[in-house]
């Protein structure tokens, strides 16, 4: 097996290619692709075929699939979500929905957000439907020392249906949202595995800071949100049949583009990692 690794773009992202994930993978090779992982933020592997139950499988290697029942689950394997352009508000208006369009982290909303995300291009449209992300270990950095002193030890309240979201969000049971209880996890996370300092922003969930005056909270995250999504700090993904794309939730933030042909389907399985509370 001949592992080959390319960088995609200079803020984050890299491609990997000469692996089948229908194989079961080495040792050595699980912990090169954590490693790129680590380094890269977002992961590109290239050309694979997955049936759902051997997407879930191969998935294993970077750690616990777990099942989320917010969007559609597949029939045969329950950890995996689809998502597709078909999708509509069902529980709701049953308007179109586009998940993701908005510049979100997946999962804040719960007390212990999913670490990674998994998106296996199933049917690619012929132009558009890109998804792009950012590098919160570089907004951070890049932040005035003051500024990241002032911002260190706050904490922001997540929810489901936030009154400051961007986008739609699909409508849930009475039930589902009795047991939506609001999350707080703190405006800058470290990294349990790199150590490294990442902002911890999603425009789509966060309610408001906790301890300021909500004309201060909408002002800071509004500031860090615009600063944050800077094209500097961004790498947009251009969809190829076959790709299946990882990225670290706890170090980046994406949005999904609906631009494709309305006649053209776009149609994604999703598979999302356990993960811990934010500290």
């Amino acid at each position: 097996m001949l592992l080959r690794c390319e960088k995609l773009a200079e803020p984050m992202a890299a491609a990997i290619s000469g692996i089948d994930l229908n194989d079961a993978l080495a040792a050595a090779v699980r912990a090169a692709l954590q490693d790129a992982l680590h380094e890269s933020l977002v992961l590109c592997i290239r050309d694979q075929r997955l049936a759902p139950a051997a997407f879930r499988e191969a998935m294993r290697s970077f750690g616990t699939p777990v099942v989320r029942t917010q969007l559609a689950q597949h029939p045969q394997c329950r950890e995996v979500n689809i998502i597709s352009s078909e999708d509509r508000d069902e529980l709701g208006d049953g308007k179109r929905l586009v998940n993701g369009a908005h510049w979100h982290t997946d999962d804040s909303f719960m007390r212990e957000p999913c670490s990674l995300t998994m998106l296996y291009g199933v049917e690619i449209p012929s132009s558009g439907g890109d998804t792009q992300f950012s590098n919160m270990y570089m907004a951070y950095a890049d932040l005035p020392a003051a500024r990241r002193r002032c911002i260190d030890g706050l904490k922001v309240v997540h929810k489901y249906n936030s009154s400051r979201k961007g986008t739609r969000v699909a409508s849930l049971s009475v039930q589902a949202m009795a047991a939506m209880t609001d999350a707080i996890h703190p405006l800058v996370r470290t990294h349990p595995e790199t150590g490294r300092r990442a902002l911890y922003l999603n425009p789509n969930r966060m309610e408001a800071v906790v301890g300021l005056e909500r004309s201060q909270s909408e002002e800071l995250l509004d500031e860090l949100t615009a600063h944050a999504t800077q094209q500097k700090y961004q790498y947009r993904h251009r969809w190829r049949r076959g790709d299946l794309v990882i990225w670290d939730n706890r170090c980046t933030m994406h949005k999904a583009n609906a631009d494709y042909p309305e006649a053209e389907k776009r149609l994604m399985h999703r598979i999302v990692i356990a993960g811990d509370a934010p500290k």
